[in-house]
């Protein structure tokens, strides 16, 4: 039986290492970079690179990637930028004004801090890819 624990901690170490360039936002809670990398490996994550490109599309929560990867949407997808409003695509809530929802983001940023529906993001998702 093969000895995983070297590469399992590497691999933790690896994601640590890219959640901590992300700072505060990415550990989530407070938590530190080790357990906000087992979060990650938990969800599913076994790449620090891919881990690095659900950061960088502002999907700070490994729940949220792995919610946003299974409905098919990727770290490149998630990263597409929102304008101010909820849903993307000039459907401004002007009625919320002054709130977070009103601030430009990605699409993986909104997600995870549940301003748009895994719903909204495939059809975000689709209206661009039909639309570009």
């Amino acid at each position: 039986m093969a000895d995983f624990s070297f590469e399992a901690g590497t691999l933790a170490h690896a994601i640590a290492g890219a959640v901590e360039r992300y700072g505060a936002e990415a550990l989530g809670g407070g938590v530190s970079a080790e357990q906000a990398a087992q979060r990650w490996i938990d969800a599913g994550f076994d790449d620090a690179e891919e881990v690095d490109d659900w950061l960088r599309a502002r999907c700070f929560s490994a729940s949220a990637a792995r919610a946003l990867e299974d409905a098919g949407i990727t770290p490149e997808q998630a990263a597409t930028p929102m304008i101010a409003g909820s849903s993307g695509g000039g459907d401004d809530d002007s009625s919320d004004s002054g709130s977070d929802r009103d601030v430009a983001d990605t699409l993986g940023g909104k997600f995870t801090r549940g301003r748009i529906s895994i719903d909204e993001a495939r059809r975000i998702v689709t209206n661009d890819f039909w639309n570009s």
